[in-house]
């Protein structure tokens, strides 16, 4: 992906706020969390179908990102290290959810499927809804969790390498292989991609 004029502003606009904060403007933090505290539990609910704890994630993941701000390197876009803690504690609670064999409270179904449907979506809305989430499942974790910060979270190659610890080069090599599966798996229900 390439980087537009605008996100270099913001970049530069969003250093200079966290140097305010870092010097002393502790109030200014709200900011940040304003600009991103939804899009960050959209995330989280969908990694964990569970609206409670996508909040209770978030929560946890602000506190922690202002606990650690000094190590906040300002190169990066705060949100793609924000969202890495955040999807470190997505993980944890996953990991614990199959330890105890808890299950989700909300079923089966991807969450956005079912805002959709309750929003009165038409059919044919609900049933690419529901090839998509079918379709995602085909994917290995790997190239599902490349797949969805690329299209999910539009993440470029150099952070889902960095959220994901690994190189640019395999980002795009699992993402070339995600896209060509979901391509053929979506063809097979006779979606059109």
């Amino acid at each position: 992906g390439g980087i537009s004029v605008e996100d270099v502003d913001q970049s530069a606009d969003e250093a200079a706020l966290i140097g305010r904060i870092r010097s002393g403007e502790s109030h200014l933090y709200g900011r940040l969390v304003d600009r991103y505290q939804r899009r960050l539990w959209w995330s989280c609910l969908r990694m964990l179908g569970d609206p409670d704890e996508a909040e209770d994630v978030v929560q946890e993941s602000f506190v922690r990102a202002w606990e650690k701000l000094d190590g906040f390197d300002t190169r990066q876009r705060f949100y793609t290290w924000l969202f890495t803690i955040a999807r470190n504690r997505c993980l944890n609670a996953l990991r614990r959810r199959k330890t105890w064999g808890f299950r989700s409270l909300s079923g089966d179904d991807p969450p956005p499927l079912r805002a959709r449907e309750s929003a009165g979506a038409g059919a044919e809305d609900r049933e690419l809804a529901r090839a998509l989430a079918e379709c995602l499942e085909t994917l290995t974790a790997d190239q599902r969790d490349v797949f969805d910060l690329r299209h999910g979270e539009d993440f470029r190659y150099a952070e889902i390498a960095a959220v994901l610890e690994i190189s640019q080069g395999t980002v795009m090599s699992r993402l070339h292989r995600a896209r060509e599966r979901m391509r053929s798996c979506l063809e097979g229900k006779g979606q059109r991609p």
